[in-house]
């Protein structure tokens, strides 16, 4: 697996055997060690996104925003000192800082490996940021319902009028969400998690920003509905957009345990096909590897595991697995892997 797995135990590693913030982990899954290097020095507190990797760079908050290669060679670069808010541009090596202030905020393109930052845009008041699409700005608006935006345009509301709780994952062309979501949170005697809040989506909705098409999924026969983890913390589309990972809750509700599922998006079936030995708690999170070929997820004993979709191959590993704030898998070493965009406001 030419993937390197980055992990930051800011919440319980395994259940019951809580880890506190402590450090960050990376493994390189090709040698299968641990990387001892310098790690990023991830500063806690309620942001959305924690870390980004874009081209060749981790992008994270420590003391504003701070960018290191991504095989953590040399010493990390500050991007913005003033600001610890940052999102996922559709332009690999390059982020969106953003400014807020009241209920009017400012983005800036910004390439993380230097030069200068782009001219200023100002959202619509009320407005945040998501992420950069190939389509324009996906930006969360005061009415709250999740909508496309060009600086000059008006708002495009995404289908179905997904709200930010509703929210999967975004890439520069795919946006997932759930519809049909209602509220709902585990008892006070859960064994993980005693009353946490949570949605649960009877729908999955995928959309394609550019050809305008929703790929539709029913959550899974014997499931109490899908659990949206929301945007920029999961990364649930593999590469190349070619299949989605997502937990569905499993019943009694109360216990907040999920069940990992994966659904093709290219041509042939979009059944979804649940994933081997994939029980978990509530909030456990996903990885693909940098190829797209391999899921990363918590399998028995809360330890790593890795699905094959293509084969149907499963592996395991004595890894801690997966209550984690940040899970973030990049490709090792060779830089070829990496692609290119070109194109504004993304």
């Amino acid at each position: 697996m030419d993937t390197t797995l980055l992990m930051w135990p800011a919440v319980a590693c395994n259940p019951g055997a809580p880890c506190g913030g402590g450090p960050t982990v990376v493994y390189d899954m090709r040698s299968r060690q641990q990387v001892g290097k310098y790690v990023p020095n991830i500063s806690e507190g309620d942001y959305q996104p924690l870390l980004v990797q874009t081209g060749r760079w981790l992008v994270y908050v420590d003391n504003g925003t701070a960018a290191i290669r991504d095989d953590l060679a040399g010493n990390p670069r500050v991007l913005d000192k003033t600001t610890p808010f940052f999102h996922p541009s559709a332009t690999p090596g390059r982020v969106w800082l953003g400014y807020p202030r009241g209920e009017t905020s400012t983005i800036r393109l910004v390439p993380v490996a230097g030069g200068p930052p782009g001219p200023p845009i100002k959202l619509p008041k009320g407005s945040q940021l998501v992420a950069g699409t190939d389509a324009g700005l996906l930006i969360w608006p005061r009415n709250g319902v999740l909508s496309l935006w060009n600086p000059g345009g008006a708002l495009r509301p995404l289908p179905y009028a997904p709200l930010w709780g509703d929210g999967v994952d975004a890439s520069a062309r795919l946006v997932a969400y759930g519809t049909g979501c209602a509220a709902d949170v585990t008892s006070a005697r859960a064994a993980y998690e005693a009353n946490a809040g949570y949605e649960v989506c009877r729908m999955l909705r995928v959309f394609d920003v550019v050809s305008g098409t929703v790929r539709s999924f029913l959550a899974p026969s014997g499931t109490a509905g899908w659990v949206p983890g929301e945007f920029n913390l999961v990364r649930a589309i593999a590469p190349g957009d070619s299949m989605i990972a997502a937990y569905a809750a499993t019943r009694p509700l109360g216990q907040g345990r999920v069940r990992l599922f994966v659904m093709r998006l290219t041509a042939g079936t979009h059944r979804p096909v649940p994933v081997p030995s994939s029980s978990a708690h509530l909030f456990a999170r996903t990885a693909w590897s940098a190829h797209g070929s391999w899921l990363f997820y918590q399998g028995p004993g809360g330890h790593l595991w890795a699905y094959q979709v293509t084969s149907g191959k499963v592996a395991a590993s004595g890894t801690a697995c997966c209550q984690f704030t940040v899970m973030v898998a990049y490709p090792s070493g060779d830089s070829s892997v990496h692609g290119s965009r070109a194109g504004a406001h993304r």
